[in-house]
């Protein structure tokens, strides 16, 4: 028996030196991986902007039909009318929609997301919605500078006003949502 417990007791201290002194992931790695678990104030954020690539995730004011189709996954496309693309995705209890509005020339010309944060009782969790808010603005705010944050009781929302387009993200009790609009669309 005192040869067994000998025995455990060599394995676990080789498992701790090993462990201890760079033995499976290394205190950077580990590091690292904290950072990229903590990136996000949201656990959806990633999902909804997988890249920040164009005016949101790779669309492109301007963009042709064909062209937003080809950048969208299939399995999200909801419906569609001459002026407009709709896709739909569940993020856990969660609504996401992305509406998609096209100029006389079939050209995206206006960006607009919805996330909403409400059980099926109308109920929603406002830690969620806040914190994918937290997220989303400090996307715009890294894509347009920073900008006043309006809020009262009710809303929250940044706006910004530029040359080519207007953009805004807010909250509105559990909905998150974000524009980004061609200045040609505001002409009409």
């Amino acid at each position: 028996m005192k040869k067994i417990l000998s025995i455990l007791m060599i394995a676990f201290i080789a498992s701790f030196t090993i462990t201890a002194c760079g033995g499976g992931d290394s205190a950077e790695t580990a590091d690292a991986k904290v950072v990229e678990t903590a990136k996000y104030n949201s656990e959806y954020f990633a999902d909804v902007v997988p890249n920040n690539d164009g005016e949101f995730i790779g669309l492109e004011l301007g963009d042709p039909r064909d062209a937003v189709k080809g950048k969208l996954p299939n399995d999200a496309f909801d419906d569609e009318t001459d002026s407009y693309l709709y896709y739909y995705w569940e993020l856990g209890n969660n609504q996401y929609y992305l509406d998609l509005y096209f100029d006389e020339s079939d050209n995206l010309n206006s960006i607009d997301g919805y996330v909403y944060f409400y059980d099926t009782d109308n109920n929603y969790d406002d830690a969620a919605a806040k914190a994918f808010y937290t997220d989303m603005k400090e996307n715009f705010v890294a894509k347009y500078g920073s900008e006043e944050e309006y809020s009262d009781e009710e809303f929250t929302y940044t706006s910004w006003y530029l040359d080519d387009k207007d953009a805004e993200v807010g909250l509105d009790g559990g909905e998150v949502y974000w524009y980004i609009y061609s200045d040609e669309d505001l002409d009409m």
